[in-house]
């Protein structure tokens, strides 16, 4: 069964399907977030027969156009974690069995936003899953705000660092998969491009998972963390998610992933 409903809260107004599978499996539940092109209602039809198969129930928010023309990461003009935070809370309150942490994915701008929100709210996360995002804050000082924590001459940014860090050493302690499509190599107009970005992050979003990969594992040794976090490429894919659950099953993949709680940073 799918269900809609509407979060209105200070941050604004979010709409969000939510599937219910015939036999719930009492699993963490799952939110899926679309990127640019809000093609929420086709990953509902994409990921309905997973949450079925395995008793997940299955979130996918709407970042409608005109009340968010810009979802991908918390900022001053928008607040989209805010948002995220109350759709969850009143979904909460009317089922029991979606309260407590989520697995949370995200595929390019949505994994923009998955793996920020899980840096400013890593206590709510059980796995984090990002798939072909177009750029990473780094958690790490190799690049200033928001391409990293360290500081930038924006002072708008100095609160945004302070939180990443203070978080930090609980958002390494997360397991979490990176998908990208082995094909995920263009330079399109949606993929952002600056010579800072290209020389550290990479030039595709391929370079740039792999990059982040490495940066994450980094961030957890340093803290004294085991990091938790593999890099799947998904052979013949470019970048369309739809594609990639199509042809390579990645949305079995993220649904089938096993909730194990980890160890946490206090």
């Amino acid at each position: 069964m799918v269900t809609r409903i509407t979060s209105a809260s200070t941050a604004g107004v979010l709409r969000a399907c939510v599937i219910h599978p015939s036999a719930p499996s009492g699993l963490a539940p799952l939110v899926v977030l679309h990127g640019i092109s809000r093609n929420a209602d086709q990953l509902v039809d994409l990921f309905r027969p997973e949450a079925e198969r395995s008793g997940r129930v299955l979130i996918v928010p709407h970042f409608e156009a005109e009340a968010w023309p810009d979802f991908q990461r918390p900022s001053r003009a928008a607040r989209p974690d805010l948002a995220l935070l109350a759709l969850l809370t009143q979904i909460e309150a009317g089922d029991s069995g979606v309260r407590g942490p989520i697995d949370l994915f995200g595929h390019s701008g949505g994994a923009q936003l998955a793996h920020r929100f899980a840096m400013l709210y890593p206590n709510r996360i059980e796995r984090l899953h990002l798939a072909a995002a177009g750029w990473y804050c780094l958690p790490d000082a190799s690049m200033p705000h928001p391409y990293g924590l360290a500081e930038s001459h924006r002072s708008a940014d100095t609160a945004w660092v302070r939180r990443h860090t203070e978080m930090l050493p609980i958002y390494v302690g997360l397991s979490v998969r990176i998908y990208v499509g082995a094909l995920d190599l263009g330079r399109d107009d949606s993929l952002r491009k600056t010579a800072s970005l290209d020389r550290i992050q990479g030039r595709t979003r391929r370079d740039r998972a792999a990059h982040y990969l490495t940066s994450f594992r980094r961030a957890a040794e340093a803290l004294g963390r085991t990091p938790d976090i593999t890099l799947t490429e998904l052979p013949s894919v470019p970048h369309d998610v739809a594609l990639a659950i199509t042809q390579t099953g990645l949305a079995r993949l993220v649904v089938a992933a096993k909730n194990v709680r980890l160890t946490r940073a206090s």
